[in-house]
């Protein structure tokens, strides 16, 4: 349950993330009176919480389920973009999955995976973020690490972009570089759009386990994906109507 700390975290974030944006969008001259242009209203970005439902993902040594930390990111996630005026779609907002019901888990997880891509499909102009953190057998691998589709050739550019801002404002150490994703990704392998998929850190690394439980590291890595969601949109300003 979050207290009134985590409330003035949240507001001070979102003061300070707006913040940023009027000066990284607002430098227009030609347009005085407009802070942030909103984008063409065909244009979708669409977040998904990877996992959920009886699939709970990784579980760390200490019971944490990777569908609760993707969920609580995804939505920062789309509260930013919505507040700077992107129109933004969530695959789930709830700790529920997206499958229907079945007699086993595999046929729900199916079932779950087609309709994320049938969200995905649905829209012709989009780009798709998927959350998620990562896990090895070893504790000592952690950071970010953004994988893309190898469908649409938008997938690599965001990915990099993606990459690159989480590394200069949240992790200058970071070496891991962006990879293309092969079948076990079945979403970024069948994408049609421009789709990446964030390894936000290593449940499996206890200390990169206690940041991504933390609000404040929460807010801090959702606030430089979006930095590197908006750096590339602004590369396609005609694409996308900036």
């Amino acid at each position: 349950m979050r207290g009134r700390t985590g409330i003035t975290v949240v507001c001070i974030y979102i003061l300070c993330f707006f913040s940023f944006i009027m000066f990284k969008l607002g430098d227009n001259r030609d347009e005085p009176e407009a802070v942030v242009k909103p984008v063409n209203n065909d244009f979708v970005i669409i977040i998904d919480a990877g996992h959920g439902g009886s699939d709970g993902g990784a579980v760390a040594s200490d019971g944490t389920n990777e569908a609760v930390i993707n969920l609580e990111i995804a939505k920062k996630l789309c509260d930013g973009l919505s507040l700077i005026g992107f129109n933004t779609v969530m695959t789930r907002t709830d700790e529920n999955s997206l499958g229907e019901s079945s007699s086993t888990i595999r046929n729900e997880k199916i079932s779950d995976i087609h309709k994320r891509m049938d969200i995905m499909n649905s829209f012709d102009n989009c780009v798709f973020i998927s959350v998620h953190q990562n896990y090895y057998r070893g504790s000592s691998s952690w950071g970010t690490q953004v994988f893309y589709s190898g469908n649409n050739e938008q997938s690599e550019p965001l990915a990099e972009s993606i990459q690159s801002s989480v590394k200069v404002l949240v992790q200058p150490d970071n070496k891991r570089m962006i990879k293309k994703s092969g079948s076990d990704i079945y979403l970024l392998y069948k994408a049609e759009k421009p789709a990446v998929l964030v390894e936000c850190g290593f449940m499996s690394n206890d200390e990169e386990l206690l940041r991504l439980k933390n609000e404040d590291y929460q807010c801090e890595l959702t606030f430089s994906i979006i930095d590197g969601i908006i750096d590339y949109i602004s590369e396609k300003d005609v694409k996308y109507g900036f």
